[in-house]
């Protein structure tokens, strides 16, 4: 079985087994919507738990498990990843892309390679792609159509318009 990481426990917060978790996915409210089945990965094993409430504090994501009242009961997940079936993900409609598939993406312009995908996350202002250049830095380019041209999961590539000030 395949399995998706979907988010990482960075932490506890409180007393009652609330875990303050990273996200590092897409569809967030579908994945920690209340009764949702989620595995934490420890060190390879896998254990199955299911969201009982989930909010947002800080810029991080608070969940809780219906398998975990305290503070005791979570304390050795920290570090642990939230993970998905690869087969439980939902269908997706023409011009969407899971976050996973674009992470490795050659981005390349019509005058030569970029660099590569390294991380898609939100921001406020929609999805980013952090991309490590060829030359060793770093640079964000805004996954929006204005910007991108074209995308092949399968060859791994994105092509977007160089956009003066973009790179």
């Amino acid at each position: 079985m395949a399995y998706i990481i979907v988010g990482t426990i960075t932490n506890t917060h409180g007393v009652d087994g609330t875990l303050k978790v990273r996200t590092e996915s897409d569809f967030k409210r579908d994945r920690y919507k209340q009764g949702a089945s989620l595995h934490v990965n420890i060190d390879g094993k896998r254990t199955k738990v299911t969201v009982e409430r989930h909010r947002e504090h800080k810029g991080m994501d608070l969940l809780d498990f219906e398998e975990f009242s305290s503070l005791d009961e979570v304390e050795h997940l920290k570090g642990g990843t939230l993970e998905i079936l690869a087969e439980d993900r939902p269908p997706l409609r023409t011009d969407e892309f899971y976050y996973d598939d674009l992470v490795g993406c050659t981005v390349k312009t019509d005058r030569g390679r970029v660099g590569v995908v390294k991380e898609v996350f939100e921001v406020p202002q929609g999805t980013m792609l952090r991309v490590e250049t060829e030359a060793g830095g770093e640079t964000l380019v805004p996954f929006l159509k204005v910007f991108v041209k074209e995308v092949d999961t399968e060859s791994k590539m994105i092509h977007i318009d160089e956009i003066e000030g973009l790179l």
